[in-house]
């Protein structure tokens, strides 16, 4: 018997040690996907984690998003296996944050 609780006993800690290790990963995803999600959306938005799938060539966590102005919108945040994140809405419509360097220079004086 005491074979049995031990095996019983040792299962059981190795369960809850996998579930401990995925929760961690799955947290950081997150984290990374809510920074992406304010630089695009702006400061201040808050998101709603409604599920992860993960795949072969990455993981995909579907958010609501609540943006400070405007309307909640579901969005998809996909992550590849080397760690480059895109943001998709519901439609498919990529949504980029907009990346100004300042090299350009519009003049109207011309």
């Amino acid at each position: 018997m005491n074979k049995l609780t031990a095996l019983t006993l040792g299962l059981v800690l190795a369960g809850t040690a996998l579930i401990a290790a995925a929760d961690t990963s799955d947290r950081e995803k997150l984290t990374l996907c809510d920074t992406h999600v304010n630089e695009v959306l702006g400061q201040g938005t808050r998101t709603k984690l409604y599920g992860i799938q993960h795949r072969r060539n990455g993981d995909r966590l579907r958010l609501k998003v609540y943006p400070t102005d405007g309307d909640s919108r579901i969005v998809r945040c996909w992550i590849d296996n080397d760690g480059v994140v895109s943001l998709q809405t519901t439609d498919g419509v990529a949504l980029t944050g907009l990346t100004y360097d300042g090299t350009e220079r519009v003049s109207l004086s011309e």
